[in-house]
């Protein structure tokens, strides 16, 4: 059970399209910005550090990122300055070969992992395979999974985290303009149906020919907004987390 509150930040922002160079450096000025804030954790869109930029990802190999990867270092400066987390989103090429959407998660101390979208869309199947999400990770006290997308429309993806143990189900993702009540809907449930927060991280503009609808925001315990963007301008939006919301319902019989 968390002892004190989390500052989140969710960075609905527009990256420069397949310039991971420059988006991991946005990244990091964010992530700065964002400790200014008071924030502990941050979350960025799903396939931030390229956009989600699909057929430039079929034909740029220096577009995927691998373990390790030093084009990331700008970012891991950052959290380490700052004592904050992020979970940045990443078009990834595993040691074995294969291709993955993925969310890196670097923290104070380095790199905590990577979480795999598991659940890949119909229009990404031809690129990238199925993964597997990272157990939740501690920040500040809290217990934080990942969903990356279309994961957050399988109730079972953080029901399982739930089960893991997570306090916090942070979203990585790209809703677009018509999605507005589907992207509302799945943090809601996903919230209410475990007794715990949710987080959409959502992008700002135009990316790969979509329109996100953007709505960043974060979602209590009961499925209550508790903030959401006013539409699909840049911002970063920073909400705190009372686990005293958690333990409403974590002491009922």
């Amino acid at each position: 059970m968390p002892a004190a509150p989390l500052r989140l930040a969710l960075a609905q922002a527009s990256p420069t399209p397949g310039d991971v160079d420059a988006n991991a450096r946005g990244a990091a000025s964010t992530v700065a910005a964002a400790a200014a804030r008071g924030t502990h954790l941050v979350v960025f869109p799903e396939l931030f550090l390229t956009g989600y930029e699909l057929r430039h990802l079929e034909t740029t190999p220096s577009a995927w990122i691998e373990e390790g990867d030093a084009r990331l270092d700008p970012v891991r400066r950052a959290c380490a300055a700052a004592g904050v987390t992020a979970v940045l989103g990443a078009a990834h090429r595993t040691r074995g070969g294969d291709h993955v959407i993925a969310a890196p998660i670097i923290g104070p101390d380095g790199d905590v992992g990577l979480s795999l979208k598991q659940h890949v869309h119909s229009s990404e199947a031809a690129l990238f395979r199925a993964g597997a999400p990272i157990l939740p990770f501690e920040v500040h006290g809290w217990r934080v999974a990942v969903g990356i997308c279309f994961d957050a429309s399988r109730p079972s993806h953080a029901e399982s985290a739930a089960r893991d143990g997570a306090d916090l189900y942070v979203a990585s993702s790209l809703y677009w303009q018509g999605e507005e009540r589907r992207s509302d809907l799945h943090l809601g449930a996903r919230a209410m149906d475990n007794r715990i927060f949710t987080g959409l991280a959502n992008y700002a503009g135009t990316t790969g020919g979509h329109v996100s609808c953007g709505l960043s925001g974060a979602w209590g315990p009961s499925g209550e907004v508790l903030a959401r963007a006013s539409g699909a301008d840049e911002v970063l939006l920073v909400v705190e987390l009372d686990p005293a919301e958690l333990l409403r319902y974590r002491t009922r019989a």
